[in-house]
């Protein structure tokens, strides 16, 4: 797993994080201020909030499924967050929590609830924050995950669209650990020790190196990997993906009316033990842009493909692995948004091809679809 920026309203954490991948908020308007509080010995914290309810229309529903993934119809609540953070001072924190739900392009939807409790529970965020000097600080405790772009939230840090792109699912989202950030001029720079995709085993160790080329204009690079192979697996984590190598290369252009954050990402699927073989490689490439026709309407578009090698794990759609052994997919995805003061509302059009497939790995009832078009809309309020 929903960009390692924000998980709600911009103007509330990318204050507190000295560097982050590009933030893709850019295609939104600027959002409402959070609220400021008086807290006492605290000083100043700021109070945020998202709400949103989403409805989601499919064709080829998913095999032998329950619940949203088996319906051709369904809705839920995407969001209900709040976040208080402090981004003021040596000491400082971020703490989100709430509902929420992911939504990936090729994968089977599920209900709020069921997201919830296989991925990060209603504390998602929680972290504090010792900044010695503006250039540099160290945060430990439940962070946005470094490999990959993938937020927890739908709006904001992802606004591209309500979807994850089909590589949404090899990326991580949160993670548990301690990292430290440092700038320098254009380059900035963050080194963490996490337990990777949320396995709850601190045996990961990645990177991230970003140079500004320009004020619109950033080069990114990440790369990370399990060090300790345990094998050990969790709901929020596979065993393949919890044991990888993982690396991304991308761009990101942020202009008036123009967005765009580009990149290329190669994962090395190892085996559940050290020394054992290897289970193949996932690749995949990704061309978000947004464009803004008036302060308050924008459209994106996305095309995104994913592949895996031949001695890939055999898997199907419910765990984000593929679909068999040399499958490729690729998607296309059109997202309007439209936002007035504090209330949004977004749709996406999204349709994804697969080929190579293994039977009763795609879509439809028998598995054996090899396409599937999705309608969704979003609506919601930011406090």
């Amino acid at each position: 797993m929903p960009k390692t920026v924000s998980l709600l309203a911009a103007s509330v954490t990318i204050p507190l994080l000295i560097f982050t991948t590009p933030a893709l908020a850019a295609v939104l308007p600027a959002m409402p201020p959070s609220v400021n509080i008086d807290a006492g010995p605290l000083g100043q914290v700021q109070v945020g909030g998202l709400f949103s309810f989403a409805g989601r229309a499919q064709s080829n529903v998913y095999p032998g499924a329950s619940g949203p993934a088996g319906k051709t119809f369904s809705a839920a609540v995407s969001d209900a967050l709040i976040s208080i953070s402090k981004d003021t001072g040596t000491w400082q924190f971020y703490l989100e929590g709430g509902a929420y739900n992911f939504y990936i392009v090729g994968q089977p939807p599920s209900s709020t609830g069921n997201i919830m409790n296989a991925t990060f529970g209603p504390l998602p965020l929680a972290y504090i924050q010792y900044t010695p000097s503006k250039n540099f600080n160290v945060q430990i405790g439940k962070l946005p995950a470094i490999p990959g772009i993938t937020p927890l939230t739908s709006l904001i840090s992802d606004s591209y669209g309500i979807e994850f792109g089909l590589t949404g699912a090899q990326q991580q989202t949160v993670t548990r650990g301690i990292q430290a950030n440092y700038t320098l001029g254009p380059v900035s720079a963050s080194l963490a020790w996490t337990d990777g995709p949320y396995s709850n085993r601190y045996n990961w160790a990645v990177g991230q190196l970003a140079y500004n080329l320009s004020k619109a204009s950033t080069v990114i690079a990440q790369a990370g990997g399990n060090l300790g192979r345990t094998g050990y697996a969790t709901s929020a984590a596979s065993a393949y993906l919890n044991n990888s190598d993982f690396y991304l290369l991308g761009y990101n252009y942020s202009g008036s009316r123009w967005n765009l954050f580009g990149y290329v990402q190669y994962q090395k699927l190892l085996a559940t033990r050290r020394g054992g073989r290897s289970h193949g490689d996932q690749y995949g490439a990704s061309i978000d842009a947004n464009y803004a026709f008036t302060p308050h309407y924008s459209l994106s578009t996305r095309v995104d493909y994913i592949a895996y090698s031949d001695q890939a794990a055999v898997a199907n759609p419910g765990n984000g692995m593929g679909y068999g052994p040399g499958s490729r997919a690729v998607s296309l995805t059109l997202s309007p948004i439209y936002q007035y003061k504090h209330w949004f509302a977004e749709g996406d059009l999204s349709y994804v091809h697969v080929y190579h497939y293994q039977a009763g790995d795609v879509f439809g009832q028998n598995g054996t679809a090899p396409n599937q078009f999705v309608a969704m809309v979003n609506v919601g309020f930011l406090l």
